[in-house]
């Protein structure tokens, strides 16, 4: 049998002939090799982000939000922006909009990474392999930073600020415009890098939304701004007697505020009440009369919480069923107690950020 032709390949070029990366990738998929950049990876989550927010706003359907980016390079201006968003979006929006902005840029000390992650998850962030980290900082994340918050005093109106959460990890460029609006809002000793975001929450009338931000906010004579340093003064003040209380009474207190005292958003849902400190989520339930703890099952999750009865039927719903948290949690932190006819559920933060919400 004669030997089959031999189909003559292309030639593979020599390393010197493909000056670019971009060079690379092309000459790979037009060989039908499969490649995702991380030039990719950000599209991706730019497409994502535009379908869940459209780009085209229609009046009654969509609503237009103002917010301001400062970037870290000082040279270049305040720039104001807008997103546009659900007409009836309610709580703080902007951290899925602004994700896309964060992913990719910079590159990752994995050694870093792994102590981040330890902090955040314990002894499980060792697990994880370095490639795995790396990917996750990827993806793009905005993490919210207080300036101040909602309360009686500015109107029900706080500021917040926006940044990547893996900022420092990446090795981007301090923001020393952002690190000083924090000093003037009373926050000493707090470092931002990489360009960050400030946008507006509006937490009454319910529910909460996102309000506008402009350039001219960012002016000193700005009356959210020269009010700040005092109300964050208030607010640490009210903290610390919460947390007095609390260790008084084992963990319990009546409220968190979120009434217009200053205090953080709290709130109350179908058999619950719920309130948080910098650190924790208490859960409130009420059960049926004569329940006891043996009756009682609570199931944590990193970003879900359910509060049943054992024994109830499978038609039951249970007494408290969180899909999505607002943010991260702790679930082997986490803990729960009986007080009379009330199940306490003690949520631990993943970080410590305020939730404007309990479900995400």
């Amino acid at each position: 049998m004669a030997d089959e032709p031999t189909l003559p390949s292309d030639p593979v070029p020599e390393e010197e002939e493909l000056q670019t990366m971009a060079e690379k990738e092309s000459w790979l998929r037009a060989r039908g090799v499969e490649i995702e950049s991380p030039e990719d990876r950000r599209k991706a989550a730019e497409a994502k982000a535009k379908l869940a927010h459209p780009l085209d706003h229609v009046e009654g359907v969509t609503r237009r939000v103002k917010y301001v980016k400062i970037p870290c390079d000082a040279s270049l201006p305040f720039e104001q922006l807008e997103a546009i968003l659900a007409h009836d979006a309610h709580g703080d929006i902007l951290p899925d909009v602004l994700a896309p902005r964060f992913a990719g840029g910079g590159s990752i000390d994995s050694n870093a990474a792994r102590e981040q992650a330890v902090r955040q998850l314990g002894a499980k962030g060792l697990e994880l392999s370095s490639s795995a980290l790396e990917n996750a900082t990827k993806q793009g994340s905005a993490e919210t930073f207080a300036l101040v918050r909602p309360s009686a005093t500015n109107g029900h109106r706080g500021v917040y600020l926006y940044l990547d959460e893996v900022g420092l990890l990446k090795s981007l460029p301090p923001n020393a415009r952002a690190d000083g609006l924090a000093r003037a809002c009373g926050f000493d000793g707090v470092s931002f890098y990489g360009d960050m975001y400030i946008g507006a929450v509006q937490s009454e009338p319910s529910p909460m939304h996102n309000a506008d931000f402009t350039v001219r906010d960012l002016d000193s004579s700005a009356e959210w701004l020269r009010r700040a340093g005092s109300e964050n003064f208030e607010y640490n003040q009210s903290m610390k007697q919460l947390q007095d209380a609390m260790r008084e009474k084992g963990g319990m207190v009546g409220s968190l505020g979120g009434d217009g005292d200053g205090g953080a958003p709290s709130g109350e849902g179908e058999g619950y009440v719920w309130t948080q400190t910098d650190d924790e989520v208490e859960v409130v339930v009420n059960v049926p009369a004569g329940t006891k703890a043996k009756d009682v099952h609570v199931t944590f999750k990193p970003r879900s919480l359910t509060v049943g009865l054992k024994g109830a039927s499978p038609d039951a719903k249970p007494l408290v069923s969180l899909a999505k948290t607002f943010r991260a949690t702790r679930p082997d932190e986490s803990t729960w107690t009986m007080d009379g006819e009330r199940v306490v559920v003690t949520v631990a933060k993943m970080d410590e950020q305020v939730w404007h919400e309990l479900e995400g």
